[in-house]
């Protein structure tokens, strides 16, 4: 019973009924401790201990935990530790398919909760620092969010590369805060800057977030003898899928301009698959990417 004390102690003296019944509480002792005046009920669901003190990130974690949501936007910002941002309100963000039955100060709803990497800061549900960004995007004025842009790496709390791939993920159905994001990258970072293995990993983890299985990365072809074909970006061994990444280095290649079409064409006469994309691609027309190679893998089965 005390189990509960102690769980709550480290999360602001709040917890839920599911977090009660996962520590081994029946509802029948909850209902008791809510009698005893050990518990009180703050929210549908939603409980503190007695006795706990009154705090910004008691009535967080209310917030979130009452609507099944995370706290985010400039709130998470705040919790993130992004300079500039205080804990001074309270904003969480919910799948929109819930209705939630309890008022909190600003609730964002959202369609792709799937992919907000929730993390624990000071023990409350929390987005992840790039989708953080992302959602600063479509609050924040445009001088403002640069800012926050400029905060996040400088304090290196996160990368670029990181960001292109929130940006690439979520620009997949399209939400606010994916232009202003995508007018930064394009100024301050693009193909050119990014090593070729960092956007292997990049279109990787698209396709595994996108729902599809996880592509071998590099992986060198033999044809049928045995001899070596090529090494490609990114692999569906099982399928017989290569995908290859193009980048402004490349163009501007001239031996690798000549050479990359023969080797795709040995790739070919090998019996692979081989799908060509660009940063571009990526980064603007992720969608059309995921599609690609996922109707490649269906015409493979």
């Amino acid at each position: 019973m005390e189990a509960i004390f102690s769980f709550a102690a480290d999360r602001h003296g709040v917890v839920t009924r599911t977090e009660a019944r996962q520590l081994g509480l029946t509802d029948t002792q909850i209902e008791n401790l809510l009698r005893q005046g050990r518990l009180e009920r703050v929210a549908p669901s939603t409980y503190f201990a007695v006795g706990s003190p009154d705090s910004w990130h008691r009535r967080a974690r209310i917030a979130a935990m009452s609507v099944g949501g995370l706290v985010s936007h400039r709130a998470a910002a705040g919790l993130h530790r992004v300079d500039g941002f205080g804990l001074n309100r309270i904003e969480v963000s919910v799948d929109k398919h819930r209705r939630p039955r309890w008022s909190v100060e600003k609730v964002h709803r959202s369609t792709q909760m799937r992919f907000a990497s929730p993390v624990e800061i000071d023990g409350l549900p929390v987005t992840g620092l790039p989708r953080t960004v992302l959602d600063l995007a479509a609050v924040l004025p445009w001088s403002r969010f640069e800012r926050a842009i400029d905060a996040v790496i400088r304090q290196k709390l996160c990368d670029w590369p990181d960001l292109c791939e929130v940006l690439a993920l979520h620009s997949i159905q399209g939400r606010n805060g994916c232009g202003p994001l995508r007018a930064i990258l394009d100024e301050r970072y693009g193909d050119d800057n990014i090593p070729d293995s960092a956007f292997n990993r990049m279109v990787g983890r698209l396709l595994e977030r996108s729902g599809m299985p996880s592509p071998r990365y590099e992986y060198e072809i033999l044809d049928r003898s045995g001899r070596f074909v090529g090494r490609v970006d990114l692999a569906y061994q099982r399928e017989r899928i290569a995908i290859e990444l193009d980048s402004v280095r490349w163009h501007l290649n001239r031996e690798s301009f000549e050479k990359d079409p023969r080797r795709k064409n040995r790739l070919m006469l090998a019996g692979w698959t081989v799908l060509t994309f660009t940063w571009s691609d990526f980064v603007d027309r992720p969608g059309e990417l995921v599609r690609d190679v996922s109707a490649a893998l269906r015409l493979a089965a």
